[in-house]
C-alpha cells in the first residue's frame, strides 16, 4: 500500500499499561499505518489485553496484527515484527511510553521530500516527573552516539529493506540494544533526514521502565553491549585510522563513566569490570587520555551529570 508506515511494539508483561500506548499509535490522523504488536512470552495478562484492543480497531487504512516471539527479548520481538512489515517505512516503539500524534504525519512529508535511509525524532523524556527534551547533536559521527545515545528505540525510523539489509536488531543483547543499533546504523554511513523543529513521543524513564534507571542490575548486560560495539568500530570499513582512534577513546571513556555510575551506586566490582572493559578498548591509553577518564570517572561517582559532554569535547 503505497505510503504506508508500519510501527512494531514488542509487549512482554505490560498488561497494565499497553492499551494506553497502543491508543496513542493510532490515534495519529495519519493513514495508511500498520501496526504490530509482538507479545514476548508474557506471563501475565499481556497477549489476551493486546488481542481485545486488536478486535476493537476499525478504520480505513488500519491494519493491525498481533503475533507471539517465544524466543526471549526485546530484540527477538522486534525482528519478528520487522520480518511481516510490509510499509516501506517502520518505527520500533516500547509498550510503556506514549507515541506522538504529530510524528506520522512529519515522517510521510519527509520521505515524500527526500528518500530516507533513516530518520531522526528527538523524544521528549519524563526522569523523577521532570520533564525534558532528550539531548541530542545533529551529528551522524559514530563516536557521537558512542557518548550520548541519542539514536535511540523511538527516535529512529528505518526504510524496512535497509534495516533489513543491516541484518536488524542484535539478539545477542538484552540492554542498550538502540544504543549499539544506532552506533551499526551510523558505522553503515545511511542517508540521513533530521526531523527536529519540534520533540515527539514521551518516554517515561522509571525502575519500571522498558528504559530503566538502574546500573547494577544491568551490569553483565550492558558489559556484553559494549565488547560487541567495541569490534564492530574495530572492524568498521567505513572508518579512517582516526575516526576510528577517536570511537575506541569515546568508548574508553565511555566505559570509565561507566565506572564512575557503578561507584556511585556502591558497586566496586561492577566499577572494576567496567575499568577492565575500558583497558580492553584501549590496551595502553596515552596518559592524557588515562587522566581524562579518571577524572570523569570521578566526577561522575560523584554525583556530576553529563560527563558525556565533556568527553564529546576531549574528542
Amino acid at each position: 500500500m503505497k505510503g504506508l508506515i508500519s510501527i512494531v511494539v514488542p509487549v512482554r508483561n505490560r498488561a497494565h499499561c499497553v492499551t494506553r500506548t497502543l491508543d496513542s499509535v493510532v490515534a495519529s490522523t495519519y493513514r495508511p499505518i500498520e501496526v504490530i504488536v509482538v507479545d514476548n512470552g508474557s506471563t501475565d495478562d499481556s497477549l489476551n489485553v493486546c488481542n481485545q484492543w486488536a478486535e476493537r480497531q476499525a478504520g480505513e487504512h488500519l491494519n493491525v496484527v498481533v503475533l507471539q516471539e517465544l524466543n526471549s527479548g526485546g530484540n527477538a520481538a522486534r525482528n519478528r515484527g520487522l520480518a511481516e512489515v510490509r510499509g516501506e517505512y517502520v518505527a520500533f516503539f516500547d509498550s510503556d511510553d506514549l507515541f506522538s500524534g504529530e510524528a506520522l504525519e512529519d515522517i510521510a512529508q519527509a520521505v515524500g521530500q527526500e528518500k530516507a535511509d533513516v530518520l531522526f525524532l528527538p523524544v521528549e523524556q519524563e526522569v523523577d516527573g521532570v520533564e525534558s527534551v532528550r539531548a541530542y547533536e545533529k551529528s551522524t559521527a559514530p563516536k557521537t552516539q558512542i557518548m550520548n545515545g541519542m539514536w535511540s528505540t523511538a527516535s529512529m525510523v528505518f526504510r524496512t529493506q535497509w534495516l533489513r539489509n543491516l541484518g536488524g536488531w542484535d539478539e545477542r543483547l538484552s540492554v542498550w540494544q538502540d544504543w549499539e543499533l544506532g552506533l551499526r546504523v551510523l558505522l553503515h554511513q545511511p542517508r540521513v533526514v533530521w526531523l527536529t523543529s519540534r520533540p515527539y513521543h514521551h518516554i517515561d524513564v522509571h525502575s519500571d521502565s522498558v528504559s530503566g534507571v538502574n546500573f547494577s542490575e544491568t551490569l553483565e548486560g550492558t558489559l556484553q553491549t559494549m565488547r560487541i560495539a567495541a569490534e564492530e568500530v574495530k572492524t568498521a570499513e567505513s572508518l579512517t585510522q582516526r575516526e576510528r582512534g577517536r570511537c575506541l577513546r569515546a568508548l574508553y571513556f565511555r566505559a570509565r563513566i561507566m565506572e564512575g555510575q557503578l561507584r556511585k551506586e556502591k558497586n566496586s566490582k561492577g566499577a572494576e569490570k567496567y575499568r577492565i572493559l575500558a583497558n580492553e578498548v584501549i590496551a595502553h591509553p596515552l596518559k592524557p587520555v588515562v587522566i581524562w577518564g579518571h577524572l570523569l570517572s570521578s566526577y561522575t561517582a560523584a554525583g556530576g551529570r553529563g560527563a558525556w559532554r565533556l568527553a564529546l569535547r576531549l574528542l
